[in-house]
């Protein structure tokens, strides 16, 4: 698909994901208190304002190092585990284009896959383990069908944030492996997991930015 994404289209693009994201942290936090200490609320919105701070003058010319900047400042901002995690996923999306000053919208695939890669890699789960992959992994595929299928770029994306969704809600029926509900004895099955939620809600603000942005 021909649809042009350069430095200032991508800082923009993560400007607005990062102000459409914030807007969930209170119910991120009350999901998330549900079965935690609810501190993801506080980790969005830390991580939000941390891109957004650094976003307002990057001064990065380079996609790739400006993504994998993003994930520093996160990283700095929100040391807890779904920041970290976060942080991963950006760092290692960023290094598959390393480099480069603009990309093509089939380009985001790769991006989506190194975003997996870094999250498997730093938090060593795998899809069902109740995590925020639940999310993530069956958007990528969504996003990997559509440009397979030759979908328009709408179509795309619509289709990568119901997957999202999806994934995000099939989470209630899986038992935790990881965090603070991998400790309860029923692994917190009936509830959804606030990570794979948040992770939903990311996305979501993703593919907004970048249909404001065609």
């Amino acid at each position: 698909m021909s649809y042009v994404i350069n430095t200032p289209i991508m800082t923009d693009i993560l400007k607005e994901t990062a102000a459409g994201w914030s807007l969930y942290s209170d119910e991120l936090r009350r999901l998330d208190s549900i079965v935690g200490d609810g501190d993801l609320g506080v980790t969005v919105q830390l991580g939000s304002k941390a891109m957004t701070d650094f976003l307002a003058n990057p001064g990065e010319e380079d996609i790739g190092k400006l993504l994998m900047k993003c994930g520093m400042q996160i990283n700095k901002a929100s040391p807890s585990t779904f920041g970290t995690l976060l942080a991963a996923a950006f760092m290692e999306a960023g290094k598959g284009i390393v480099g480069k000053k603009e990309i093509q919208f089939n380009d985001l695939l790769g991006l989506g896959k190194g975003a997996v890669n870094g999250i498997k890699k730093r938090g060593k789960a795998e899809v069902g383990d109740k995590t925020m992959l639940d999310a993530l992994v069956p958007a990528v595929d969504a996003f990997e069908k559509g440009l397979k299928d030759g979908s328009d770029i709408k179509t795309v994306l619509d289709d990568t944030v119901k997957a999202a969704r999806a994934g995000a809600e099939l989470t209630a029926n899986m038992k935790a492996k990881f965090s603070r509900a991998g400790y309860r004895p029923d692994g917190a099955i009936g509830v959804q997991d606030a990570g794979a939620t948040a992770v939903y809600y990311l996305i979501a603000s993703f593919a907004k930015a970048v249909t404001a942005c065609l």
